[in-house]
């Protein structure tokens, strides 16, 4: 009786938590530079993938790591498995999210055997992450590092400009179309952004182009920002002339963006001026649609001078993260976030340490799938059951010693009877020695 009294007043509240005694936790990443990360918007996490510390320890990676954007709980890297061959561990590739069919695509690089242009797909459905290697016919680019890359949604492509491979950089525009596997060499008229490798780049939906920013060639780097206009059959590049508070020239930059609607954002953080070596720890924004460069300027736990380092734009929660990179020889591993969601002065906050509540989030769907993400500070015993609105027990999901403190599950939105559930309103009920929650959701048929 005690136990169902308990239930009901866990639902009236909806969300109910009981700390744990908590601990700091590292999030776990060797410290490295040039890796990859690429926002899965379905599944709100982001995925990072390989990176190198090849002058100091000798290593490569080809590791993967999620991060949850589930606002309500604290940041916390987490080793993702993955099975299928992965890529030869390497750095500087290019990675973008594939949101058609729900995958990160990975396109050359520079590996312990060299500079590749190889393609990898890593299929990213939740419990089935693998990775499998892309064959596409045609003459593809030549291998290279440090390309500028994008996934076009209309056309199914990825758009590829520039590089860097040996003692050369490179300034030719290429398409790898995901529907036919096949790459083309794309004929782009205008004037033409100089060979170049290592800046940042967004493909700015509003208006079907290519934004790229900075970079290097051989001896100069480069604070320009050009347009691919990307409309098939006239792809134009066009020299765009912003005003304001413009960044130093520069390469090996973090950037994010902020493609939304009346939004339209590209952020800069840090890089150094190749080849003459002063190095940054600013942070940019350039508003597309008013091409208005400003410097912000955040308080908090700043960061320290850089190159290399990866950034990525969350854009459920405003936050543009920022991870690793490296100075005089030395590599970092922290993860550091700001908030830009307002006009107010930002604050980095740093995360190589953070304090991990417990929570839950429900994914309501459609397609017959329900998925439930757990969030703990310790592995535990737990009990996780579908409950109705009038606290009984509907499914019986798990029970038992979990292996990681954070992980998926997938209801079926069968009960216990194996009989498909109506639609309604739903409570997801995660019961430990030392707490309980419960997650209320909806399913809509």
């Amino acid at each position: 009786m005690k136990y169902n009294n308990l239930i009901k007043f866990l639902i009236i509240l909806s969300i109910v938590t009981t700390a744990f005694g908590l601990e700091w936790k590292s999030l776990g990443i060797e410290p490295r530079r040039s890796v990859s990360m690429i926002v899965d918007s379905l599944n709100q996490r982001i995925i990072l993938f390989g990176g190198t510390s090849m002058y100091t320890t000798g290593r490569w990676y080809s590791d993967v790591w999620e991060m949850s954007l589930d606002s309500i709980q604290g940041y916390m890297w987490h080793k993702l498995p993955v099975s299928g061959t992965p890529p030869a561990p390497r750095c500087d590739h290019s990675a973008v999210y594939d949101s058609r069919n729900q995958r990160m695509i990975v396109f050359g690089g520079w590996t312990a055997g060299g500079f590749v242009n190889d393609v990898w797909a890593l299929n990213l459905t939740i419990g089935q992450e693998s990775w499998v290697r892309l064959n596409p016919s045609g003459t593809p680019p030549v291998p290279r590092y440090d390309a500028y890359t994008i996934y076009h949604p209309r056309r199914n492509s990825l758009i590829i400009f520039g590089g860097t491979g040996h003692y050369t950089r490179y300034g030719d525009v290429w398409e790898l179309k995901l529907d036919r596997m096949v790459w083309q060499e794309i004929t782009v008229s205008g004037n033409k952004p100089a060979a170049r490798g290592g800046g940042g780049e967004m493909f700015d939906r509003t208006n079907n182009r290519m934004i790229i920013f900075g970079g290097s060639c051989l001896d100069y780097a480069y604070n320009e920002v050009w347009a691919l206009d990307l409309t098939l059959g006239n792809e134009q590049w066009t020299q765009l002339r912003p005003t304001g508070y413009m960044p130093a020239a520069r390469s090996d930059i973090a950037y994010g963006s902020d493609p939304r609607r009346g939004t339209n954002k590209f952020y800069v953080f840090a890089g150094w001026t190749f080849p003459h070596s002063p190095y940054y720890n600013d942070l940019y924004v350039l508003d597309l649609n008013s091409l208005v460069w400003t410097r912000l300027n955040p308080t908090g736990d700043l960061p320290e001078e850089r190159r290399n380092p990866t950034g990525v734009y969350d854009f459920f929660n405003d936050n543009f993260f920022v991870f690793g990179g490296d100075f005089g020889g030395g590599y970092y591993g922290e993860t550091f976030y700001i908030n830009l969601s307002s006009d107010d002065i930002q604050e980095w906050q740093s995360k190589p340490m953070i304090t991990v509540t417990p929570s839950l989030f429900v994914n309501s769907t459609t397609t017959g799938k329900v998925r439930i993400r757990y969030i703990l500070p310790k592995t535990c015993n737990i009990n996780l059951k579908i409950l109705d609105t009038n606290g009984r027990i509907v499914r019986n999901l798990f029970s038992g010693k979990i292996n990681s403190e954070s992980d998926w599950l997938l209801w079926d939105m069968k009960d216990n009877n194996d009989r498909t559930v109506s639609s309604g309103v739903y409570y997801c009920f995660l019961e430990t020695e030392d707490t309980g929650i419960s997650k209320k959701f909806v399913i809509a048929k």
